[in-house]
Parts: C-alpha cells; structure tokens; sequence
C-alpha cells in the first residue's frame, strides 16, 4: 500500500500509526489504577518456548470445567515436554499430546461451553448486528458476542484466543488446545470451547514453527515441531516470581471512548472515512508488563 508518493520520516510514520490504532485522544489520567486490571493469578498460565513465555489469561466464567481440567493437567506437569504438532499459517497452532489425532485419550473428555446465558455479565457493547452475531462486545477484557433475545453470550475467535481442539463430537475436546495466530475464524464462534487468551507474548506466539499446508498444518518430525518446555499456574509461584501484569480495563469509560474513537474514524490520515463499524478483533486491548 502506497501511502505517500515522497519519502516519508519513519519516526513521523509510525507515530501516525499508533495514533490511529490507540485513537487519537491522550487521556490525561491514562494510567490511573481504574483503567487497568490485574488478572487473578490463578487464572494466569505462563507458558514457556525455547523462544520465550507466553501469558495465557483463563477464562472459568465461560468455560469453568476446561479450565479445571486445563489447570489440573499444567499442575501436574502433563504439558512439559509435549509441542505444537499442527501450525497452519495464517490460521491456528494447535498442541497438546496429539489426541486429537485419533489418538488413544488420556484424560477424560469435556462437555462442550460453547455458549452461556447472559445475565448478570457486564457487556462493553462494540458493534450490533455484527456478521456473525446480533451484537459484540467485551466481557472482562474478552471479546465477545451476544444474543439479547435468546439471553446467550460466548466468546469470540479473535486473534490470540486460546480453544480446546475436537473431533466431529462436541463433547470430545480433552488435553489439545489451539491459539489463534492468523486472521479470526470466527465462522469457528459457539463451535468450540474457548477457554482463554493469551494477554502477553504474541510476538513468541508467533515463532512458532509452521506446518506444510499440504499436510493441514501437521508437522510430522518431532524435531521440527516448537515444545513447550514448561507450564504454570502464576498462583503457584513465589510472588516475586510472578510478572506484574496490568491488562486495559474494559469497563472503564476510557475504554468505551476508545470504542467511539474506532468507530468513527477522524484522523487526518483517513482520507476515504471508512463507514462507523467496528469490528470487535480488531479493537486493542494494551497490556502494561513491569
């Protein structure tokens, strides 16, 4: 994409960059304690590569039995070692023990939270009738979608999303588990369970080693496959131990002015004003990491 026809400062560029993708109001109490949150450490997995960690953030209030058995099986080790066997470009990296190779569980299978009831959740509305459900939002920092007249909510295939693999039956997801890496397939909403998302370590994510598209993503040399080399629940570390982590508060009224901001776009580097939609994966959510 051509955005300028003479040479443009880079330092000027990337500064017109960040103002579109942080909206182009300075809150003058932007790093007041409200407008960010601290994710419960028992909810918080640090997932390490020989390339880096990767923070996972839980999510039990919309898949509370994945969870416990997701937490049950990082305590006991059962991740160590193991790696991500299937990495489609563009699309998912998926691993776990294989399982969901058609081969032989280990651990048992879980039901299917697809989806929830609604009440008593505090819903940041971002866009209604989105392309894939009557409205999406926020729920606690997730994205999320919902439908006001059915009184349902789930979560949404964004990018960075954490989701527990299956066959064809919805109840047989158990130990393999994806992360969103590519484009959100969200066609993938209220068909899988997801579970979680990874608040830190994207950039690590995305290291991960690729799979050949001839095979489905499938890497068949272990040796090429990237492991993991170690789980944990934050919870169980020394708190000195345990990164300080701030993610954006998505309740704060800052949050929803950056929503407004995003809708309609006003800086002077739009030169065509793309219509006042929002699409709810590609909205940022800052994460602070001292």
């Amino acid at each position: 994409m051509h955005l300028h026809p003479k040479p443009t400062n880079p330092i000027s560029l990337f500064a017109i960059f960040v103002a579109i993708l942080f909206s182009t109001t300075v809150h003058s109490d932007v790093d007041k304690a409200s407008e960010w949150r601290q994710p419960a450490a028992e909810n918080t997995v640090y997932l390490d590569t020989p390339e880096g960690r990767i923070v996972i953030e839980l999510n039990p209030v919309f898949a509370p039995k994945t969870v416990t058995q997701f937490k049950r099986l990082v305590r006991e080790k059962f991740y160590h070692g193991l790696h991500f066997y299937r990495v489609i470009d563009g699309f998912v990296a998926q691993g776990g023990d294989g399982s969901d190779l058609d081969r032989e569980l280990t651990q048992p299978t879980l039901p299917a939270e697809f989806e929830r009831s609604a009440a008593e959740l505090n819903f940041v509305s971002a866009q209604a009738n989105d392309l894939f459900a009557p409205e999406t939002g926020f729920i606690s920092g997730f994205p999320a979608a919902r439908d006001a007249e059915n009184n349902t909510a789930w979560l949404t295939h964004c990018p960075g999303v954490v989701a527990m693999a299956r066959d064809n039956t919805p109840e047989s997801g158990s130990t393999d588990f994806y992360i969103v890496i590519g484009q959100a397939p969200r066609y993938l909403d209220r068909n899988l369970t997801v579970f979680g998302r990874v608040i830190n370590g994207m950039d690590i994510v995305q290291q991960i080693n690729r799979g050949s598209s001839d095979a489905n993503g499938i890497i068949e040399n272990e040796h090429d496959q990237t492991p993991m080399v170690q789980a944990k629940i934050a919870a169980d570390l020394p708190v000195e131990q345990r990164l300080a982590i701030s993610v954006t508060n998505t309740n704060h009224s800052a949050f929803a002015e950056l929503l407004n901001n995003r809708r309609h776009r006003s800086h002077e580097f739009f030169h065509h004003r793309p219509p006042a939609v929002l699409d709810v994966c590609q909205v940022p959510i800052a994460v602070k990491v001292d």
